[in-house]
């Protein structure tokens, strides 16, 4: 099982790795509080979903951003039907939530179900950078398969100049269209990304 902080430092690169100074049994209290918040988070979850959903309420400052995913098996090309993906990001200025507010409470996070083909949609905002470091913009993704399996995945954007040069080539393309920012992401269920 790979934790959430190994899934930070991948997403970075390693850019933020030296930087962290998490004590390893920090780290894995940190995970379980990380769980613990992802569980209450879905308690959240509206009863209705549809494969076309919000983070980022329209009202939210920032640069419109819309994610076109699609979730498949391990194969790579079976769809992932009625699978429950949950999203979640920081807003322009690299927060997840406002100053005081607990850990993971994730004031930006939305709920989509995938189709029979798999695809979902998130409309949102380009999420920012965190303050003071140089770990790429990025969107968390969790998916709740209906099997009881559940995995994670992140996205970072091939624009952002955060990310490494030795990484932008698997870091998603960032396409234009009117004052839209659009990526295409591929939510595939890999084993070492399940908890």
């Amino acid at each position: 099982m790979m934790t959430r902080r190994a899934f930070v430092v991948t997403t970075a690169a390693g850019v933020a790795a030296a930087g962290l100074g998490i004590h390893p049994q920090a780290a894995a209290a940190q995970d379980l509080e990380f769980i613990a918040a992802l569980e209450r988070a879905q308690r959240e979850r509206p009863k209705q979903l549809s494969s076309r959903a919000r983070i980022a309420p329209e009202s939210e400052p920032g640069q419109p951003f819309v994610i076109h995913g699609r979730a498949v098996a391990e194969d790579g090309t079976t769809p992932v039907a009625g699978a429950v993906i949950f999203a979640y990001h920081t807003d322009r200025e690299g927060l997840y939530d406002h100053p005081g507010a607990p850990p993971h409470s994730w004031r930006l996070k939305g709920w989509a179900l995938t189709d029979r083909d798999g695809s979902f949609e998130f409309s949102t905002i380009r999420p920012g950078p965190y303050p003071r470091r140089n770990t790429p913009e990025h969107v968390h993704l969790n998916i709740f398969v209906p099997d009881g399996r559940r995995y994670w995945d992140g996205l970072v954007f091939d624009d952002d100049p955060l990310v490494p040069p030795a990484d932008r080539a698997t870091a998603a393309h960032v396409r234009r269209e009117g004052g839209t920012h659009h990526v295409d992401f591929t939510f595939r269920l890999v084993p070492k990304n399940k908890f």
